[in-house]
């Protein structure tokens, strides 16, 4: 159900996604379409200009010119250049040179731009005589051909802005969910095991097998652990200096002794103990997590690894099982709340896990590299203070 949640949720972001190409495609189709509308309007209006032109400059003294002469007039926004037959300049309409220093130059670079903006018009005036009629495209046209950007530019920002909003708002209620869940469990869980505990107590009192004894003993303290670690989420995260090689070590044997007898688990520890600045009550649910994910991803028999090392900036752990892997696809999805590719799960360990190193202990977890039927290693990596990092080097 939850993976179903999850898949639904991709896809609405995909039709989103879609739409707004889609929006985007089609206002940038209809600006074209006008755009090339008013184009050819213009390439009609030019060649009616450049005949009123021929007309002007060819007519007889007698000859009545004033439709000619309000045809020329009428243009009042499209720049017009007119040069002879070898391209020197003669005139020029709707182009300003009072404000240029160099006025020459400035017409010069204005017939390069109409060069290349439109196809000249040939002023025929009679055999081997004949002038040549430059134009740029009218300001409104100009305009009109950077408004879909400009428009594609508005609506990228509008969705980046809302994104990032609602990605806010989204993880401040998580957040919430978290605290308030967490906080919850804790409570719930806190009168049965203070209950227990008392019954353990009694139980010593009788003549039970003490091996017995010390296993309830073990279960019932873990227990009370797991729900300190549910009354931590939420709060803020208390870092101290500890033995990181002893937390692994001992979450190791603890999930050796209830995990599958098919799977064998390998310790690869430096000599020298790993000192780090944990919230160790934490870490250790991060570390069951990883191990009880690479336990549950090997069918038969196989094996899962813990590596640890020391480098002079951070620390590196390395869970590494030979289960099913993992598509490269999904590296990153896998650490999505909700996502889960068990029956029966709820697809919140590996989010709390990522949540525990990220926002607490400022590292990061990620998968480092997996092998389809292979092997899968899960790194994380704790960043070291620069005292650490001193203490290190000396």
């Amino acid at each position: 159900l939850i993976l179903n949640i999850y898949t639904k949720k991709q896809r609405w972001k995909q039709i989103l996604l879609l739409a707004a190409i889609l929006i985007g495609v089609g206002s940038l189709w209809y600006t074209n379409r006008l755009v090339g509308h008013i184009e050819n309007t213009e390439r009609q209006k030019m060649e009616l200009w450049a005949e009123a032109t021929r007309l002007v400059i060819g007519a007889p003294l007698e000859t009545e010119l004033a439709f000619p002469f309000s045809v020329i007039e009428s243009n009042t926004h499209i720049p017009v250049i007119l040069t002879d037959s070898v391209g020197e300049i003669l005139g020029s309409k709707n182009i300003d040179t009072t404000k240029v220093k160099h006025p020459e130059a400035y017409m010069q670079k204005q017939l390069r731009h109409a060069r290349e903006e439109n196809d000249s018009l040939i002023i025929s005036l009679g055999p081997e005589n004949f002038q040549l009629l430059f134009y740029r495209d009218s300001i409104l046209l100009r305009k009109l051909s950077l408004f879909p950007y400009v428009q594609l530019g508005v609506i990228i920002l509008f969705i980046l802005v809302y994104y990032i909003a609602f990605s806010v708002s989204r993880k401040a209620e998580q957040n919430e969910v978290w605290t308030g869940m967490s906080k919850e469990t804790a409570h719930q869980l806190g009168t049965p095991i203070s209950s227990l505990m008392g019954w353990m107590e009694l139980i010593k009192q009788s003549n039970l097998d003490p091996s017995m004894i010390r296993e309830m003993q073990k279960d019932a303290s873990r227990l009370e652990k797991i729900t300190d670690r549910f009354s931590k989420i939420g709060s803020k995260p208390a870092l101290q200096e500890a033995n990181l090689s002893r937390i692994l070590t001992d979450t190791l044997d603890y999930m050796k002794n209830r995990g599958p007898k098919s799977v064998e688990y390998l310790l690869d520890l430096p000599k020298k103990p790993i000192m780090a600045q944990l919230n160790e009550t934490l870490f250790e649910w991060v570390i069951e997590n990883l191990f009880k994910n690479a336990s549950d991803s090997i069918k038969e028999k196989g094996r899962v690894i813990l590596h640890a090392v020391e480098t002079d900036k951070a620390v590196i752990i390395d869970v590494e099982d030979s289960g099913k892997g993992i598509n490269k696809s999904k590296f990153k999805t896998i650490f999505k709340p909700g996502y889960t590719t068990k029956p029966r799960g709820w697809g919140l360990g590996l989010s709390l896990s990522k949540r525990i190193i990220e926002s607490y202990h400022d590292g990061k977890i990620f998968v480092f590299s997996s092998d389809p039927n292979d092997s899968t290693i899960i790194r994380i990596m704790l960043t070291k203070s620069p005292s650490q990092v001193r203490s290190t080097s000396l």
